[in-house]
């Protein structure tokens, strides 16, 4: 069993570590000083400054973890004496070692803002609108770079590479007043059409531009994952729009009591209005999207500058159908990873589904066309 050290020798110990912390950090700071000011020096002044380094390096390595006395008292000399020569000649442009760690932690944070306005921000799923492509409570990166720079506060946008694109998952702050539970939050939903698109759904199929989206059904009436609690089954389909691949999934009737929609099967609703009626049809906004008539009806028109958004989850999900059209400017982003996910039961991680796309398949050549469903 080894001896156990005196007070003198921890107190050695102690003031070794210390003279060494010290002499790293004068190293590098000063070789960064006469790297960047040393030609601002008397020729004499910056050699000794450059001697002095040399013998502060030399000592350091001799005092080593075991490092004697005289060792100890050599790295003394040497950190006080390049300590003042810095401190006379290049004191204005020396910074302390607190200054240095304020710096770092403003950068750091200025980093961090800057990164979380302009490219990317967590963003974390609040209810089952999204259900299946995304659970309640996953996490995911938004991409904000992708639609353009908004400068905070405003709805104002530079940079934009494009504008969100059909078939893509968007999250959005909500642009009406109307809605306590919404106004002034951000919602994620699917694009369905952009502007120009013709859109309407019939018997729960989506139509757009006068023809039914390319779909699949996977199970007539499965199992509704996080909402499997309700009782009901749902009919589960993979649909193609703009080129991406997803599920989507609707409500089926399991007691003859229950209704197979909670939302609708049609939207419009063109049993309730006339195509001189619109605002009745699409929603309490539609006379703010352009001139009080739909030209396209029963389709409806979208106009520009503006999206139709829908959830994946479409018979519980408050989407375009209900609070109207999102203008292009209130978007955020794309959503992009999932970082982290729960299990149904939201207590246990669920690593599979960690670390994926959101967008994770897509149809050949980006033509929905072109895909063939496959058993």
């Amino acid at each position: 069993m080894s001896p156990i050290p005196t007070m003198d020798s921890r107190a050695q110990r102690q003031r070794l570590r210390e003279l060494r912390e010290r002499a790293d950090y004068l190293d590098s700071t000063g070789a960064a000083l006469l790297r960047k000011y040393g030609k601002t020096l008397r020729e004499d002044v910056r050699l000794l400054m450059q001697d002095q380094l040399a013998t502060l390096r030399s000592a350091r390595t001799a005092a080593g973890a075991e490092a004697q006395p005289e060792a100890i008292e050599r790295l003394d000399r040497a950190v006080t004496a390049l300590d003042e020569s810095l401190h006379l000649h290049l004191g204005a442009f020396r910074k302390s070692p607190t200054r240095e760690y304020v710096e770092a932690i403003v950068w750091a944070a200025v980093l961090t803002i800057g990164i979380r306005a302009f490219v990317f921000e967590a963003f974390k799923i609040p209810t089952g609108s999204m259900i299946p492509t995304l659970q309640i409570h996953d996490h995911l990166f938004v991409n904000k770079f992708l639609y353009g720079l908004k400068i905070p506060f405003t709805r104002i946008k530079f940079l934009a590479l494009r504008d969100p694109a059909p078939g893509e998952v968007v999250v959005f702050e909500y642009p009406y007043d109307d809605d306590a539970d919404s106004t002034g939050k951000d919602l994620i939903k699917r694009v369905v059409a952009g502007p120009g698109d013709k859109v309407r759904m019939a018997d729960n199929v989506l139509h757009l531009n006068g023809k039914p989206v390319k779909r699949w059904i996977l199970n007539p009436a499965g199992s509704c994952g996080q909402e499997s609690s309700s009782g009901r089954s749902c009919r589960i389909a993979r649909e193609c729009i703009g080129g991406q691949i997803f599920t989507t999934q609707h409500h089926v009737a399991t007691q003859p009591e229950q209704f197979e929609v909670d939302n609708t099967s049609d939207w419009p609703w063109a049993d309730r209005c006339s195509h001189k009626q619109w605002h009745q049809c699409y929603g309490p906004h539609a006379l703010l999207y352009g001139l009080p008539e739909n030209r396209a009806f029963p389709d409806f028109e979208v106009p520009p500058g503006h999206l139709l958004v829908m959830g994946d989850n479409r018979d519980n999900s408050k989407d375009g159908r209900f609070f109207g059209l999102v203008p292009m400017d209130t978007v955020k982003g794309k959503a992009g990873i999932r970082w982290w996910a729960f299990t149904d039961d939201w207590f246990k991680p669920n690593v599979e589904r960690m670390f994926t796309f959101v967008h994770d398949e897509q149809a050949p050549d980006g033509d929905c066309s072109k895909w063939e469903p496959k058993p």
